[in-house]
């Protein structure tokens, strides 16, 4: 069986993708897939479970159509998955610490991919890694994806100045997509020199 994830990525950037550019550059987007696949997202529901494959035809898609060449537009498809999936905590979300909710995205990587694995490490008061292991498929669209999603994760649960650099990639036969995180907490003072 081909690396199934839950629909709600896929969701997440068709939300995205409607809300920045309308009906007719989604639909210019959705032309560009087979029609086999569009299909299948029209008929999504956030429970269902999709072929990893898909999502990755679906970026490339939108790539192709709002900024064909473009890379930044994977880092902004991953920052509107992470709005998605925040967004819930409203108000609240400040309060939620940064390393927890990391823990947490580690923890759940199961509950919404069939494949891989995925360990966050603290590594202090505003650092800390996050890896993901066992991919049997891989794609740099996700990678550039999910450093968008971390990013802006970290900065909407209250850390500022967020940078995400990855530091191993699976894509180029190492072990694990293993990002380091750093942030500032948000309003802290400038030290004093």
């Amino acid at each position: 069986m081909p690396p199934q994830l839950k629909a709600q990525l896929l969701l997440a950037r068709l939300e995205y993708l409607g809300s920045l550019t309308g009906p007719e550059v989604k639909a210019r987007v959705l032309r560009c897939l087979p029609e086999e696949e569009r299909e299948r997202l029209r008929q999504l529901s956030g429970e269902a479970w999709v072929p990893f494959r898909l999502l990755m035809s679906l970026d490339h898609a939108i790539r192709s159509v709002l900024a064909p060449g473009a890379d930044t537009v994977f880092v902004e498809l991953g920052r509107a998955s992470a709005r998605q999936r925040t967004e819930w905590l409203g108000e609240h979300a400040p309060l939620v610490s940064v390393h927890g909710f990391l823990s947490r995205v580690a923890e759940e990587h199961r509950r919404f991919h069939t494949f891989g694995r995925a360990e966050y490490r603290r590594l202090g008061f505003r650092h800390g890694q996050i890896a993901f292991y066992e991919f049997p498929e891989v794609d740099p669209a996700y990678c550039l994806s999910a450093s968008g999603y971390l990013t802006a994760a970290i900065e909407m649960l209250g850390g500022a100045g967020a940078q995400v650099q990855e530091l191993s990639c699976q894509c180029r036969g190492q072990d694990a997509c293993r990002y380091d995180l750093r942030w500032e907490e948000k309003g802290a003072p400038e030290p004093q020199r």
